[in-house]
């Protein structure tokens, strides 16, 4: 296996210092198979948790995600490439797991739109664009460090939850990161 396949989000597994030197010091009671399943096992139930809190968000939610991520700059206006969210999926190299969350969280991309428009309407008409330049840079910082692909979207994924593992906080962050990689450029859109 070469270094980058081995590094690729695909073939990681995050353990605790403690599993870590439980599952290194046993390798034939924790063969390839059994930690892919784990693994597995592990994303399916975060993705069920995410799917429950979805329908729960409302937007004190989306303030709180929010609010921790506008900048106090505002976005440069780029032109607006629209793809299909299956095109964007693909030319960001995402699998199959970025994928359902990006399917999952926008679930919410109305209430998402509707909670912009109101702080835009009530409150702050440049919240938008600070919001986006927060996670423009994110993506940017992300992008100079090599992350890419699926890598790059559970690190946003992670700054959009504010670092919480909390599932509330989480499905309104995954909402607010799918409706902008519908609407904006944060992510690429053009090969």
């Amino acid at each position: 296996m070469s270094d980058k396949d081995r590094n690729a989000f695909a073939n990681l597994l995050l353990l605790c210092a403690a599993c870590h030197r439980l599952v290194d010091g046993q390798p034939d009671d924790y063969p390839d198979e059994t930690l892919r399943a784990i693994k597995l096992h592990h994303l399916d139930w975060v993705d069920r948790n995410l799917e429950n809190e979805m329908s729960d968000i409302r937007f004190p939610e989306l303030e709180v995600v929010c609010r921790r991520i506008i900048s106090s700059e505002l976005a440069d206006s780029t032109a607006f490439n629209s793809l299909a969210p299956q095109d964007k999926i693909s030319l960001n190299d995402l699998g199959p797991s970025s994928a359902k969350k990006v399917t999952i969280g926008l679930m919410q991309a109305p209430l998402v739109a509707n909670y912009l428009q109101s702080m835009v309407t009530h409150v702050d008409p440049d919240f938008p664009p600070r919001l986006i330049s927060g996670f423009r840079q994110e993506y940017d910082k992300h992008r100079r460090t090599g992350a890419k692909g699926d890598g790059l979207f559970v690190l946003l994924e992670h700054f959009a939850a504010g670092g919480s593992a909390d599932f509330e906080r989480h499905a309104a962050g995954l909402a607010v990161l799918a409706h902008l990689f519908q609407v904006c450029d944060i992510f690429e859109t053009t090969p």
